[in-house]
């Protein structure tokens, strides 16, 4: 598995978001899908809202605040989802990459440094999965910010109330079916393995395993505070010999949930 990050100097030539495309792959570069190749040092990820369901950022509004943004910083390459993985129309081999790729997104957040312009709230449930990803697996305080307050609030509620709960109150929403049941179960083990007062290196390892293996069914994690018995499909995390239990995932067959 390799991802196709877009570099530096074609990032920041745009006028609008590029859309991804076979036809230019000059403006990318492979980094492979696995620890240690993507860094914060030298790659970002952008969170963003999609303004329409053709093209995320038609006028380039939010495109510039991010190339301003980031034209000052260091960096090398950026992840944005409508320029680095294939958009419909797709090809078979194409629509997998694409699947694997939402598959193994997780990892890019973790590893990448995280920017975002977010316009006025709405409960859109990738929003919040990618914040909360972000926020739940990083040391030190979480920025907040006029855009991502909302969100960054209910993170907070999510680790006193529970995921459910927060996303039905607040109406968090999906497009399609499919990623809600997904990112609800990603989003219950995260929280919970916050709850339990994991450290965050031992969730970073949890949240890999998740990431690499979407098939493995059980895993078993030496802690510096314990064992971690974790079942994906049975929906169970057991920590210390306590029992404990999320949304149980979907499961993978090949490259579709």
């Amino acid at each position: 598995m390799f991802w196709f990050f877009q570099r530096r100097e074609s990032f920041l030539s745009q006028t609008t978001v590029q859309k991804w495309s076979r036809d230019r792959l000059d403006d990318y570069v492979l980094l492979p899908a696995t620890p240690g190749f993507v860094l914060r040092s030298n790659c970002f990820f952008v969170s963003h809202f999609w303004q329409t369901r053709d093209d995320p950022d038609p006028d380039g509004k939010f495109l510039r605040l991010v190339q301003q943004e980031l034209k000052a910083q260091d960096w090398s390459y950026i992840w944005v989802d409508w320029s680095c993985v294939p958009q419909d129309p797709r090809s078979e081999n194409e629509s997998v990459y694409f699947m694997r790729s939402l598959q193994t997104m997780p990892a890019i957040i973790r590893n990448s440094g995280f920017i975002w312009f977010y316009p006025p709230f709405e409960p859109r449930l990738w929003i919040l999965f990618e914040v909360a990803e972000y926020l739940l697996t990083a040391e030190g305080p979480w920025p907040v910010t006029d855009d991502n307050r909302q969100f960054v609030e209910h993170i907070k509620e999510m680790l006193q109330d529970g995921v459910r709960p927060v996303l039905k109150k607040h109406g968090y929403r999906c497009s399609y079916d499919r990623d809600k049941e997904f990112l609800t179960s990603w989003l219950e083990a995260l929280v919970l393995a916050r709850q339990l007062g994991i450290d965050i290196d031992s969730i970073r390892s949890l949240m890999d395993t998740l990431t690499w293996y979407p098939t493995l069914q059980a895993t078993v994690l030496n802690t510096p505070d314990g064992v971690i018995h974790f079942c994906r499909y049975e929906g169970t995390l057991e920590f210390n010999g306590v029992r404990h239990t999320f949304t149980p995932f979907p499961r993978w067959v090949g490259s579709c949930l």
